[in-house]
């Protein structure tokens, strides 16, 4: 009897234990997609509600993060550094999906918006002040935190 009552605390530990990491999981979803949702609203505006064009931008804000990244990881210490990344129509494409064509279309509105600048050759470019990097991570915070996170742990 006393093999089955600490088998059944054990079941249900464990249970609680998945209940617990599943629901940090969710919340943890719920911030990023208000996060995201809440972003490019902001950019689908610049982008003049054009949603091809919005995502001709978002890949160069991933390629930017992972340029922000890769500085990091080479323990750049230099904090005033801007960050560019650089994406051909043909690599968006390939990317994205869009025809390359549609793609340059896009390109030429992000450029004529300011966002983003004609580079040598086929290349378009986005550069990022650090401080600007910072003010988008602020920017990116939730709408709202519609749990008690406190209460969760």
């Amino acid at each position: 009897m006393v093999l089955e009552t600490s088998a059944h605390w054990s079941r249900q530990r464990t249970s609680t234990a998945r209940s617990e990491t599943f629901t940090s999981l969710m919340y943890r979803f719920h911030l990023a997609a208000s996060t995201l949702f809440k972003l490019t609203s902001s950019w689908r505006v610049r982008c003049g509600n054009d949603s091809e064009a919005l995502y001709t931008y978002t890949a160069f804000l991933l390629a930017s993060a992972a340029e922000a990244v890769k500085s990091v990881s080479m323990d750049e210490d230099d904090s005033g550094a801007a960050i560019t990344a650089s994406l051909s129509a043909f690599s968006i494409s390939s990317m994205t999906g869009i025809p390359r064509e549609t793609v340059r279309r896009k390109l030429r509105i992000l450029v004529e918006c300011g966002l983003i600048t004609p580079g040598p050759g086929s290349a378009f470019s986005l550069t990022l002040a650090r401080e600007e990097i910072g003010d988008f991570v602020r920017r990116a915070q939730p709408l709202e935190t519609p749990y008690d996170w406190e209460a969760l742990q």
